[in-house]
């Protein structure tokens, strides 16, 4: 009897922290630029989504569009993105989702741009 109550609660406490794991990610999807600078090793090569403000923004002469984003609490804290593809309207300031690979030179790859509707209430 009692050795399957302890292997009921070993079962019960892997299915808890394998839930948890699985579902961490959709939880809090977001990256923030200060986590990605802090530990930049470990997301080196890795697909990553981050949430910031776009500053400094220019578009070069094949047309991809380079800038730094900030993190929205800490905006000392930047990172550099190269976006080449389909053409966003970009303001300096505005919110702004990244998607893409960062480089072992800490510039994200992005894939995808994602602009944040500004709102009246904010």
């Amino acid at each position: 009897m009692m050795k399957k109550l302890v292997f009921g609660v070993v079962i019960a406490s892997v299915c808890v922290f394998l839930l948890y794991d699985a579902f961490s990610t959709y939880v809090s999807p977001y990256q923030s630029v200060s986590e990605i600078i802090m530990h930049s090793d470990k997301y080196v090569g890795e697909n990553v989504r981050i949430l910031g403000k776009i500053h400094d923004f220019k578009y070069t002469e094949k047309g991809s569009l380079v800038f730094n984003l900030s993190d929205l609490q800490n905006e000392t804290a930047m990172i550099n993105v190269i976006y080449s593809g389909a053409q966003q309207q970009v303001k300096a300031g505005r919110k702004a989702v990244v998607i893409g690979t960062l480089t072992r030179e800490k510039t994200i790859i992005a894939e995808k741009l994602l602009m944040k509707c500004p709102s009246k209430y904010e």
